[in-house]
């Protein structure tokens, strides 16, 4: 089983792009997509609208070391 883990070294951000203007937040590190979807639903109806962009960035996981391949 292949096991990837988070370095630690930020979580992710997410930028929203709205008509009448933009935000970012952070991502908690156990989000999912079904989170994000449910925050910028509630974003939208605070902006009136749906987002005219989204960028997520991500941190970056860490190279799986031979320990994570297991025996």
């Amino acid at each position: 089983m292949l096991n990837i883990h988070n370095d630690g070294s930020s979580p992710g951000r997410v930028t929203v792009t709205f008509a009448d203007g933009a935000l970012s937040f952070m991502l908690s590190e156990d989000a999912t997509f079904e989170d994000l979807a449910d925050r910028l639903d509630r974003l939208g109806e605070r902006h009136h609208g749906k987002p005219v962009a989204i960028e997520v960035k991500l941190a970056a996981a860490s190279a799986p070391s031979d320990a994570d391949w297991g025996p």
